[in-house]
């Protein structure tokens, strides 16, 4: 069977006009974005306290700094009015075979009172997670901020993550 160049731009035309139909009117289904996020609580490989090491089964250690208040530098970003702006530093021993990758880590806070937000702010050395692995054996420190609501005093919740697991968390007081 061979078409001829009318009979191909027909095809085409007929084709476009179908798909173009498809939508059937003007109405647009709504769908709730937040409905297809599912969120799975996990349990930590391993929890502990601020200022003393956490060690996961695959033999990394994380040692977390207890929180202590800072002021934000000029340009830092995160910080939202009438929360505390909490600092901690972070040391990762990595005891494992493999190379660690720091630039997947996810750092989530929360106290009784609600979720923090990261803050990130150069002037104070807070700018992230190193972005080259960390070798096994290696260690790495950097600094991390978090904006806080909540008070003085108040127990906060420090999770480390990366992908889809839970691999430490640390509990103690907002500074």
């Amino acid at each position: 069977m061979s078409f001829t160049i009318k009979s191909k731009l027909a095809l085409t035309i007929a084709l476009a006009l179908t798909l173009s139909a498809c939508g059937g009117g003007d109405e647009v289904a709504q769908v709730d974005d937040q409905s297809l996020v599912t969120e799975v609580e996990e349990a930590p490989q391993a929890s502990g306290g601020f200022d003393a090491p956490v060690v996961t089964p695959d033999k990394v250690s994380y040692t977390l700094s207890s929180p202590a208040s800072f002021t934000p530098g000029k340009f830092a970003s995160g910080m939202l009015p009438g929360q505390i702006n909490e600092r901690f530093n972070l040391s990762v021993t990595n005891g494992s075979a493999a190379e660690l990758d720091l630039a997947i880590l996810i750092v989530k806070g929360s106290t009784t009172t609600g979720e923090c937000v990261d803050i990130f702010d150069g002037d104070n050395q807070m700018e992230g997670a190193p972005t080259t692995p960390l070798a096994a054996g290696a260690s790495a420190k950097f600094s991390w901020g978090l904006s806080c609501p909540g008070k003085s005093g108040e127990d906060i919740s420090v999770v480390l993550s990366n992908a889809n697991v839970t691999l430490i968390e640390v509990t103690g007081k907002l500074s």
